[in-house]
């Protein structure tokens, strides 16, 4: 079983599907917003009517908390093996690691919110200054409410950083003593802070154990032809083993083993998505806001999961453009930055060791 020694172009591609679910999602929420409490967080049994059904139905298909679930153990995996790769980690290569991540969320991020505010604040759905100001700090997100997420990555970035430097000494136990330290965040003295957080702490440690050897092991021994148990598993389990059973499915598709829901998710449209996923993940919330705001002015709608798939697809139609030129004029530059200032860091600490100076 070969991990992902170069670009794993199957898990580009779980991204980008992930990110087209979560735009849909808000989409069908939109057009009809009491769909949250008459519909998305009432169990089949307790849904009444065919229109009701028909939109649970939907909702289930396409729910973007479940997307964010398989982003944040896709996080996990992914950033914990780049951590990996690092054979002797010092002060210097974890902070290299926050560097990178910084310009890797942090100038998209920004851009997206100032234009997103300028345009709100033209198209009659005003924002304050202050409203910016909390959501560039990642303390509140009225202005984009889909960056909720990245406070989140942030916080999970500090777990995978200490969760490694206990691996490297303790091997997995060391990672998952860390994993349940954080998870003391449940404890009644800390109620009510980093409530966002706490509720996938267990996301990004279970993705985290997929790279290394315990999670190559468990996951060598899992058929290829199971993929579609655990596809199935991750869309309705929510609520009761959902992130566990995720894991299975991500780390099938990390190790390639996904058989010819791999092959899909490598397809060159697939690909294209998940290299576009975050500036699209970000870049719909503005033509979402703008949409929505059109769509409750009229009467008359169809069907929400009908009203809610023909703006997804407009919102998708404005999005793409965009998040392509994001990607390649901020993404990808400011990516060039993060790598360069370690990369520069690196060299130094090598031209400068003590082994080398004599000293």
């Amino acid at each position: 079983m070969s991990g992902p020694s170069q670009r794993n172009e199957q898990l580009d591609g779980l991204r980008g599907y992930a990110a087209l679910i979560v735009l849909f999602f808000h989409a069908i929420l939109g057009a009809d917003p009491d769909l949250v409490s008459r519909v998305l967080y009432r169990n089949f049994s307790q849904i009444n009517g065919s229109s009701d059904w028909l939109s649970k139905i939907g909702l289930t298909l396409m729910n973007g908390q479940t997307a964010v679930v398989l982003f944040f153990i896709m996080s996990g995996a992914v950033l914990f093996e780049s951590l990996m790769r690092d054979s002797s980690p010092t002060p210097l290569s974890i902070r290299n690691f926050f560097i990178r991540r910084f310009f890797r969320i942090y100038p998209v991020l920004f851009v997206c919110l100032v234009a997103c505010w300028l345009v709100f604040n033209a198209s009659g759905t005003p924002r304050t200054l202050d409203n910016l100001l909390l959501n560039l700090g990642l303390l509140e997100y009225p202005v984009n409410g889909a960056t909720w997420t990245l406070g989140v990555e942030a916080w999970g970035a500090v777990l995978l950083a200490l969760g490694f430097l206990a691996f490297k000494r303790f091997k997995e136990a060391g990672l998952i003593v860390v994993a349940l330290i954080f998870a003391c965040l449940y404890l009644p003295p800390l109620k009510g802070y980093l409530v966002q957080f706490r509720m996938f702490i267990y996301c990004f440690a279970l993705g985290a154990l997929i790279p290394t050897p315990l999670g190559r092991a468990v996951i060598s021994r899992i058929p290829t032809w199971s993929w579609p148990i655990f596809l199935i598993g991750t869309i309705f389990a929510r609520h009761t083993i959902q992130e566990t059973i995720a894991v299975f499915l991500v780390g099938l598709i990390y190790y390639r083993k996904a058989g010819a829901f791999g092959d899909f998710l490598a397809k060159p449209i697939s690909v294209f998505l998940g290299t576009i996923s975050y500036s699209l993940y970000l870049w719909n919330v503005l033509f979402l806001e703008i949409i929505n705001h059109q769509l409750h002015q009229l009467s008359g709608l169809p069907h929400p999961l009908v009203a809610g798939l023909i703006s997804g697809l407009v919102i998708t139609a404005f999005t793409v453009p965009v998040a392509y030129l994001s990607v390649n004029y901020i993404e990808l530059p400011f990516i060039g930055v993060g790598r360069l200032l370690t990369s520069r860091k690196k060299t130094m600490q090598a031209t400068f060791s003590p082994q080398q100076s004599g000293t």
